[in-house]
């Protein structure tokens, strides 16, 4: 199962319900395999927390196995749904409710940015990309200190082909969110595409380069230009240049190899060849 879903016994109640609902809703669904609308529920329930991308936990307790304890937190029907937030029973919902109201339910103790990203990524599932990028839109501005909403909006933006408004989110964010690795390989990569799309032709900048050697500006150019070909070997090559030489762009092309690296693999050979460099 997925991480946000697990099987729990009574000794795991507290750490796992309780001090978890600190940090989100937790859904406790009470059920038996033995009753049929248990088994028609559990399949709402793991969609939902698909649906959520684990934005709430969901545990499960098997009253077959654990009757007494069932029986001494109130349940007297299966199946019984119970939501915890900080660590308080937030809501009881017995039978087997709508997908949709429990949904609902959800919804009511998680933040309007998190509802908004929610949304947003359920229609990067059906293919609507307009919507998508809106609502991520929204959920940004309402939450801008949430790092993770802002990749979310960067990366459907790319999706859409929109390369240099994904870089504008992701140069907007403050230093410390370059700290997170994704955030900043996916930044590095917008930065190539935007520094070729604005550089002179490929043949330009090779005889630039030929011409003076030391030319750290019309390097980085070519490095772009290459990568936008897949000529990874020859990226890397102008790239180490750079970082060996004192420049204004020795760091950010040493953070290029770096990005291309990451795109490789650890285990490329010219990862290997260049990392000696």
């Amino acid at each position: 199962m997925p991480q946000y879903i697990h099987d729990i016994k009574p000794e795991d109640f507290a750490a796992m319900v309780l001090e978890n609902s600190r940090r989100g809703p937790v859904m406790v669904c009470y059920w038996s395999p033995n009753a049929g609308p248990c088994m028609r529920l559990l399949p709402t329930l793991v969609k939902l927390c698909d649906d959520f991308g684990g934005r709430f936990l969901l545990t499960l307790l098997n009253t077959d196995d654990y009757r007494e304890f069932a029986k001494r937190q109130g349940v007297i029907s299966i199946p019984t749904v119970r939501i915890y937030h900080l660590e308080k029973l937030a809501e009881t919902v017995h039978g087997a409710y709508s997908e949709q109201l429990f949904a609902s339910t959800i919804n009511k103790y998680l933040p309007v940015a998190v509802q908004e990203q929610i949304r947003a990524a359920n229609a990067y599932r059906q293919g609507a990309l307009d919507r998508s990028a809106s609502l991520m839109e929204r959920a940004a501005r309402t939450a801008p200190q949430k790092h993770r909403i802002r990749l979310d909006q960067a990366k459907i933006l790319v999706q859409q082909g929109r390369h240099t408004q994904a870089l504008e989110v992701l140069e907007g964010m403050p230093e410390e969110a370059f700290d997170d690795p994704e955030i900043d390989l996916l930044a590095m990569h917008l930065r190539f595409i935007d520094t070729a799309q604005q550089a002179p032709p490929i043949d330009a900048l090779k005889q630039a380069v030929a011409k003076n050697s030391h030319d750290a500006h019309s390097r980085y150019q070519l490095s772009a230009c290459l990568l936008m070909q897949d000529d990874y070997s020859g990226a890397l090559e102008q790239l180490s240049e750079i970082a060996q030489k004192e420049s204004p762009l020795k760091e950010q092309a040493r953070r290029g190899m770096l990005a291309i690296f990451a795109l490789l693999g650890p285990d490329h050979e010219l990862c290997k060849r260049f990392a000696r460099a």
